[in-house]
Protein backbone atom coordinates (compact mmCIF):
# COMPACT_ATOMS: atom_id res chain seq x y z
CA UNK A 1 0.00 0.00 0.00
CA UNK A 2 1.69 3.09 -0.52
CA UNK A 3 2.20 6.12 2.01
CA UNK A 4 -0.51 8.19 1.28
CA UNK A 5 -3.35 5.08 1.14
CA UNK A 6 -1.73 4.33 4.64
CA UNK A 7 -1.91 7.92 5.69
CA UNK A 8 -5.59 7.93 4.75
CA UNK A 9 -7.04 4.73 6.46
CA UNK A 10 -4.97 5.47 9.67
CA UNK A 11 -6.34 9.00 9.60
CA UNK A 12 -10.09 7.44 8.82
CA UNK A 13 -9.40 5.00 11.57
CA UNK A 14 -8.44 7.24 14.33
CA UNK A 15 -11.37 9.45 13.17
CA UNK A 16 -13.66 6.72 14.42
CA UNK A 17 -12.64 6.48 17.65
CA UNK A 18 -11.84 9.95 18.54
CA UNK A 19 -12.77 12.47 16.27
CA UNK A 20 -10.90 14.85 14.17
CA UNK A 21 -9.64 17.29 17.19
CA UNK A 22 -8.65 14.03 19.18
CA UNK A 23 -6.83 12.55 15.91
CA UNK A 24 -3.25 13.74 16.46
CA UNK A 25 -0.87 13.74 13.61
CA UNK A 26 1.74 11.38 16.11
CA UNK A 27 -0.90 8.97 16.01
CA UNK A 28 -1.26 8.75 12.82
CA UNK A 29 2.50 8.09 11.84
CA UNK A 30 2.39 5.25 14.94
CA UNK A 31 -1.10 3.52 12.89
CA UNK A 32 0.37 4.22 9.45
CA UNK A 33 3.72 2.93 9.78
CA UNK A 34 5.44 5.84 7.69
CA UNK A 35 7.51 8.65 8.31
CA UNK A 36 6.69 12.57 9.51
CA UNK A 37 8.03 13.65 5.92
CA UNK A 38 5.49 11.37 4.10
CA UNK A 39 2.97 13.03 5.32
CA UNK A 40 3.91 16.75 3.81
CA UNK A 41 5.12 15.20 0.88
CA UNK A 42 1.42 14.35 0.18
CA UNK A 43 -0.33 16.58 1.80
CA UNK A 44 1.56 19.41 1.83
CA UNK A 45 -1.27 21.57 3.68
CA UNK A 46 -0.78 19.27 6.67
CA UNK A 47 -3.44 17.82 8.94
CA UNK A 48 -6.40 19.62 7.88
CA UNK A 49 -6.09 18.59 3.70
CA UNK A 50 -5.15 14.75 5.58
CA UNK A 51 -8.66 14.95 6.98
CA UNK A 52 -10.22 15.17 3.84
CA UNK A 53 -8.44 12.95 1.60
CA UNK A 54 -9.03 10.48 4.60
CA UNK A 55 -13.04 11.47 4.29
CA UNK A 56 -13.43 11.34 0.57
CA UNK A 57 -11.57 7.55 0.78
CA UNK A 58 -13.90 6.23 3.66
CA UNK A 59 -16.89 7.87 1.97
CA UNK A 60 -16.13 5.93 -1.20
CA UNK A 61 -15.17 2.68 1.02
CA UNK A 62 -19.01 3.15 2.43
CA UNK A 63 -20.37 3.66 -1.28
CA UNK A 64 -18.77 0.65 -2.46
CA UNK A 65 -20.14 -1.59 0.31
CA UNK A 66 -23.16 0.10 0.17
CA UNK A 67 -23.89 -0.18 -3.65
CA UNK A 68 -23.39 -4.16 -2.91
CA UNK A 69 -25.40 -3.94 -0.01
CA UNK A 70 -28.69 -1.87 -2.38
CA UNK A 71 -28.91 -5.06 -4.44
CA UNK A 72 -30.58 -6.98 -1.96
CA UNK A 73 -34.30 -7.15 -1.68
CA UNK A 74 -34.54 -4.78 1.62
CA UNK A 75 -32.34 -1.69 1.30
CA UNK A 76 -32.69 -0.34 4.71
CA UNK A 77 -31.84 -3.62 6.25
CA UNK A 78 -29.05 -3.76 4.25
CA UNK A 79 -27.84 -0.09 5.14
CA UNK A 80 -28.36 -0.97 9.07
CA UNK A 81 -26.65 -3.78 8.95
CA UNK A 82 -23.65 -2.28 7.26
CA UNK A 83 -23.14 -0.16 10.26
CA UNK A 84 -23.99 -3.11 12.71
CA UNK A 85 -20.87 -5.27 11.15
CA UNK A 86 -18.76 -2.53 12.09
CA UNK A 87 -19.59 -1.50 14.75
CA UNK A 88 -19.37 -4.90 15.93
CA UNK A 89 -16.05 -5.59 14.35
CA UNK A 90 -14.85 -2.56 16.83
CA UNK A 91 -16.12 -3.79 19.65
CA UNK A 92 -18.27 -0.25 19.72
CA UNK A 93 -15.36 1.75 19.20
CA UNK A 94 -15.45 3.04 16.25
CA UNK A 95 -17.87 5.48 14.73
CA UNK A 96 -18.46 7.04 11.53
CA UNK A 97 -15.73 8.64 10.37
CA UNK A 98 -17.95 10.84 8.25
CA UNK A 99 -20.06 11.89 10.86
CA UNK A 100 -17.02 13.05 12.76
CA UNK A 101 -15.48 15.00 9.41
CA UNK A 102 -18.68 16.91 9.37
CA UNK A 103 -18.65 17.80 13.05
CA UNK A 104 -15.15 19.52 12.34
CA UNK A 105 -15.70 22.25 10.66
CA UNK A 106 -13.37 24.99 12.73
CA UNK A 107 -10.61 22.28 12.48
CA UNK A 108 -11.02 21.04 8.72
CA UNK A 109 -13.55 22.87 6.63
CA UNK A 110 -12.49 21.05 3.40
CA UNK A 111 -13.30 17.62 5.21
CA UNK A 112 -17.09 18.73 6.17
CA UNK A 113 -17.49 19.94 2.81
CA UNK A 114 -16.21 16.17 2.04
CA UNK A 115 -18.56 14.61 4.25
CA UNK A 116 -21.43 16.54 3.18
CA UNK A 117 -21.00 15.66 -0.11
CA UNK A 118 -19.81 11.74 0.79
CA UNK A 119 -24.13 11.94 2.74
CA UNK A 120 -25.49 12.98 -0.57
CA UNK A 121 -23.92 10.56 -2.35
CA UNK A 122 -25.25 7.71 -0.02
CA UNK A 123 -28.93 9.18 -0.11
CA UNK A 124 -28.55 9.50 -4.38
CA UNK A 125 -27.87 5.40 -4.25
CA UNK A 126 -30.35 4.63 -1.88
CA UNK A 127 -33.04 7.13 -3.71
CA UNK A 128 -32.15 5.37 -7.06
CA UNK A 129 -32.82 2.23 -5.37
CA UNK A 130 -36.17 3.57 -4.31
CA UNK A 131 -37.00 4.47 -7.76
CA UNK A 132 -36.51 1.34 -9.00
CA UNK A 133 -39.39 -0.16 -6.94
CA UNK A 134 -41.99 2.73 -8.29
CA UNK A 135 -41.65 5.25 -5.87
CA UNK A 136 -42.18 8.79 -7.17
CA UNK A 137 -38.57 10.36 -7.54
CA UNK A 138 -39.27 13.67 -5.30
CA UNK A 139 -40.49 11.04 -2.24
CA UNK A 140 -37.28 9.12 -3.30
CA UNK A 141 -35.01 12.08 -2.34
CA UNK A 142 -36.52 13.38 1.05
CA UNK A 143 -36.97 9.61 1.98
CA UNK A 144 -33.26 8.96 0.86
CA UNK A 145 -31.78 12.21 2.97
CA UNK A 146 -34.48 10.79 6.19
CA UNK A 147 -32.92 6.93 6.30
CA UNK A 148 -29.26 8.30 5.92
CA UNK A 149 -29.75 10.80 8.58
CA UNK A 150 -31.89 8.24 10.81
CA UNK A 151 -29.41 5.30 9.96
CA UNK A 152 -26.32 7.94 11.17
CA UNK A 153 -27.94 9.02 14.19
CA UNK A 154 -29.00 5.25 15.22
CA UNK A 155 -25.26 4.12 14.76
CA UNK A 156 -24.09 7.11 17.24
CA UNK A 157 -27.29 5.77 19.81
CA UNK A 158 -26.12 2.11 18.78
CA UNK A 159 -22.10 3.07 19.89
CA UNK A 160 -23.20 4.90 23.17
CA UNK A 161 -25.31 1.92 24.01
CA UNK A 162 -22.76 -0.97 22.66
CA UNK A 163 -25.79 -2.31 21.24
CA UNK A 164 -27.09 -2.80 17.65
CA UNK A 165 -30.51 -2.33 18.70
CA UNK A 166 -31.39 0.88 18.27
CA UNK A 167 -29.84 0.40 14.93
CA UNK A 168 -32.31 -2.65 14.28
CA UNK A 169 -35.26 -0.64 15.80
CA UNK A 170 -34.62 2.16 13.39
CA UNK A 171 -34.08 0.28 10.30
CA UNK A 172 -37.76 -1.70 11.42
CA UNK A 173 -39.50 1.35 11.09
CA UNK A 174 -37.38 3.58 8.25
CA UNK A 175 -38.73 -0.52 6.60
CA UNK A 176 -42.35 0.10 7.55
CA UNK A 177 -42.19 3.67 6.51
CA UNK A 178 -40.88 3.10 2.76
CA UNK A 179 -43.70 0.70 2.96
CA UNK A 180 -46.18 3.36 3.46
CA UNK A 181 -45.15 4.90 -0.26
CA UNK A 182 -46.27 1.80 -1.97
CA UNK A 183 -49.22 0.29 -2.58
CA UNK A 184 -49.91 -3.32 -4.50
CA UNK A 185 -52.45 -3.29 -7.26
CA UNK A 186 -54.81 -5.96 -7.69
CA UNK A 187 -53.18 -7.13 -10.53
CA UNK A 188 -49.90 -7.81 -9.23
CA UNK A 189 -48.14 -4.17 -10.11
CA UNK A 190 -47.22 -1.42 -7.87
CA UNK A 191 -47.90 1.91 -7.78
CA UNK A 192 -47.00 4.68 -4.87
CA UNK A 193 -49.00 5.68 -2.26
CA UNK A 194 -49.07 9.30 -4.54
CA UNK A 195 -50.24 8.10 -7.50
CA UNK A 196 -52.92 5.80 -5.39
CA UNK A 197 -54.24 9.19 -3.42
CA UNK A 198 -54.51 10.79 -6.90
CA UNK A 199 -56.69 7.98 -8.15
CA UNK A 200 -58.50 7.55 -5.11
CA UNK A 201 -59.45 10.79 -5.41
Amino acid sequence: MRARDRLTAATAKLMQRHGVAGTGIAEILNVSGVTRRSIYLNFPDGKAELVAAATRSAAEDVASILRDQLTEPEPITAFARLWCEMLVNSDFEGGCPILAAACSRDEAPEAAEAAAEAFAGWAKLIGDRLAEEGIDPDVCQSLSTTIVASIEGAATLSRAARSTRPLEQTAHHLTELVAMHRVERTDGTRTTAHQASTTIH
